[in-house]
């Protein structure tokens, strides 16, 4: 079910896609706007069949708005296990690890993240040649139509520009991978990011 998005009074924090950058090491920044969503876990394997299984920790992704820019925070308990930061950190950031985007090509990162193992993230950016609202609410609608359920979608539109929106998807939380998609707009450029991202446990 498509929701509107939720107003907000604040301007953009961002520039434009340019500026975007990637970083799996920064700490949280105050949201906007968040999601918070429970993750299934699978027990921990045991060595005898009489061992009690060890109680996995409980997980949760939250989803945040931060300006026209999201992060993906993993926490095991009240532990923060992963955050995938994609913003406009700027270049004189303390954050040495952010990259930027690579359009259009798949980064893949190995580590340890609360039991999962592989980050995936892709990252597309469109220029709009036609009406830009049109194009945002089309972003709208597609956030909607793909998210795991229908409380598992987050929009905000900010002021000042009709378009000027950030989207947030989750479509996949399970034991084994847990997926979701941003959608970045950027009216006074006439463009739109598009991110895909998965963390993964190794079989």
């Amino acid at each position: 079910m498509l929701t509107l998005p939720r107003p907000l009074d604040v301007p953009f924090t961002d520039t434009s896609a340019e500026a975007l950058r990637l970083s799996l090491d920064h700490d949280r920044i105050a949201p906007l706007a968040a999601h918070r969503i429970d993750v299934p876990t699978a027990a921990a394997p045991t060595d005898t069949e009489s061992t009690p299984a060890e109680e996995a920790p409980h997980l949760t992704l939250t989803l945040t708005v931060i300006g026209s820019s999201h992060q993906a925070i993993l926490s095991a308990g009240p532990t923060d296990a992963f955050i995938e930061t994609f913003a406009c950190l700027g270049e004189d950031g303390d954050d040495s690890s952010q990259t930027r985007p690579r359009w259009d090509r798949e980064h893949i990162r190995h580590g340890r993240w609360a039991g999962f193992t592989e980050h995936r993230f892709t990252a597309t950016r469109t220029h709009v040649s036609g009406d830009f609202p049109t194009a945002a609410a089309e972003v709208l609608a597609a956030g909607a139509d793909r998210a795991l359920t229908a409380d598992d979608h987050l929009s905000v539109a900010f002021p000042g520009q009709p378009g000027a929106l950030t989207a947030l998807s989750l479509t996949a939380a399970g034991p084994e991978r847990i997926a979701w998609l941003s959608w970045h707009c950027y009216p006074q450029h006439g463009e739109i990011v598009h991110s895909s991202s998965e963390l993964r446990r190794s079989t």
